[in-house]
């Protein structure tokens, strides 16, 4: 196969090849020289030839010949051997590729010092490298001064070298594990390993450990937990990092295999059978319903509470203004509006369960809280009634002690033969108490006192006369979730909460 041949205006003198560095400065008048310039950018041209001495047979001394090839110079070589004709030098110019060079070597050379400048100084460092506002809670002078910082941006807090300068930064990224020459071991990281920055996060969430104890990998807090979000709140875990685990068929395999030889306690509900093996990609698409609901896990609560009765019986006296009782009475945001507050006796239920034993003395009420006090209150009734009587302006101490008998005597004539009055109070949980007559209307009559145990479970104590248990309100169910109340206040409680329909405790 011949060669192919080249265009007619082609010119292997003056052909400017990309990968070289320098053109001949007399290329564009059409005589470059055909040596060309050195790599260095230096004009090589000396001569049209370099004569040679030629010694014929029988001489001892020569002569210098031309040896062009082609024509000889007629005028031939000079007497000391050097070309007659000289080719003058140029001024070699760079080419396109030498330029892009230069300018790209000079701007990296002016990006490195002006990362110098910016690094050496601590302010503008810490501005420049910052990528953004830390969350609220790790932006506090409270955060920062116990790891080691002064103001409330002190990347020292979490940063190994977040308050040294570039020699520090350099210095702590070449003793990384694994090393950034270690091309190998680099790529073999998985993504979410853990680094040395959970050490930072174990100063403040000491022992707080991963979300299950059957966890197949360490992860990293960071990977989930991202930073530099924005104030406020730290940003919500997405999906993509809960797929990491998540959404690996192995892993969850793994994962089940290990907590099936961990103690049932360390779990708060028994494992389904086959363990938790469901592969998840998406929190909108594929998740499981929660245990808590998929389980019907049952509130322990002692305390026997109605809701239905609470919002729609008729029992249940109107508040001020005659407005009925709602969700709202009971149940107020917190000063974040992130969770309720815990409701209280003395806030919320003494408004209609006043603790009243008397009828007649309304402004005498029981203790509450401790079954202690209420049995010592008791069996100070006499003291109670008289020191009654004295803020109602009986003054004669025989009046009182007159007053005190006469309200025990009609305590005692309401209680059945042979009931204890305590043992009433504590134990009883009737509404309604025995049948009387007056004139042709008979019926119930009301019970003398709604006892604790008409709210609370009482048991005969060992040590003291009664033992109530106290009530213990579960504030969260979904420890690990995420929820405002306070950007839901334009939706109803009763969409989310079937309160109009529960009459126990337990749901």
């Amino acid at each position: 196969m011949s060669e192919q041949t080249p265009p007619p205006r082609f010119d292997s003198q003056n052909y400017a090849r990309p990968n070289e560095g320098w053109t001949c400065g007399r290329a564009a008048q059409g005589e470059a020289c055909p040596l060309g310039p050195d790599r260095r950018g230096r004009c090589q041209s000396t001569a049209e030839c370099v004569p040679s001495v030629e010694i014929l047979p029988g001489e001892t001394k020569g002569r210098w010949r031309c040896n062009r090839s082609g024509e000889k110079c007629e005028s031939g070589p000079l007497p000391d051997g050097r070309c007659c004709r000289p080719i003058p030098k140029c001024a070699p110019v760079p080419t396109l590729r030498t330029i892009r060079g230069r300018v790209s070597r000079g701007l990296i050379i002016l990006t490195c010092a002006a990362l110098l400048i910016v690094l050496g100084l601590p302010r503008a460092r810490q501005s420049f490298i910052n990528p953004g506002p830390l969350s609220t809670a790790h932006s506090t002078l409270g955060f920062s001064m116990p790891h080691g910082g002064t103001n409330t941006q002190s990347c020292a807090a979490c940063h190994a070298s977040g308050n040294s300068g570039p020699h520090g930064i350099l210095a702590v990224a070449m003793r990384a594990e694994p090393r950034p020459w270690q091309i190998a071991d680099l790529i073999k990281i998985k993504p979410g390993a853990a680094t040395r920055m959970d050490n930072a996060c174990q100063k403040c969430h000491a022992g707080h450990a991963f979300h299950q104890p059957n966890t197949s990998r360490e992860v990293g807090c960071a990977f989930c937990h991202l930073e530099h979000q924005g104030a406020g709140r730290i940003a919500a875990v997405i999906d993509a990092r809960c797929g990491l685990c998540h959404a690996q068929a192995a892993m969850m395999l793994t994962a089940s295999a290990k907590g099936a030889g961990m103690p049932a306690n360390d779990f708060p509900l028994p494992r389904p059978e086959g363990g938790f093996t469901k592969v998840v990609h998406s929190f909108a698409t594929d998740h499981p319903d929660f245990r808590a609901v998929s389980s019907n896990v049952r509130d322990s609560n002692t305390l026997k509470f109605n809701h239905q009765l609470h919002l729609n019986g008729g029992t249940i006296p109107s508040r001020t203004n005659n407005q009925k009782l709602d969700c709202a009475f009971c149940h107020k945001p917190d000063a974040s509006g992130t969770l309720m507050r815990p409701v209280r006796f003395d806030s919320h239920c003494q408004v209609c369960h006043s603790l009243q034993f008397d009828s007649e003395t309304p402004e005498l009420t029981l203790p509450h809280g401790d079954a202690e006090f209420v049995s010592a209150f008791l069996h100070s009734l006499p003291q109670q009634f008289s020191e009654y009587a004295r803020r109602k302006g009986i003054a004669d101490a025989e009046q009182r002690k007159k007053f005190a008998e006469e309200k025990l005597a009609g305590l005692r004539a309401q209680l059945r033969p042979g009931e204890d009055f305590e043992r009433r109070v504590f134990f009883s949980s009737a509404l309604l108490g025995p049948s009387a007559k007056a004139g042709r209307v008979e019926g119930a009559t009301r019970a003398l006192y709604p006892g604790c145990a008409y709210c609370h479970e009482v048991k005969p104590g060992v040590t003291r006369a009664v033992e109530i248990t106290k009530p213990l309100m579960t504030e969260r169910w979904f420890l690990h979730s995420q929820f405002e109340h306070g950007k839901h206040v334009s939706i109803s409680c009763v969409q989310c909460h079937a309160a109009q329909q529960s009459k126990d405790t337990s749901d």
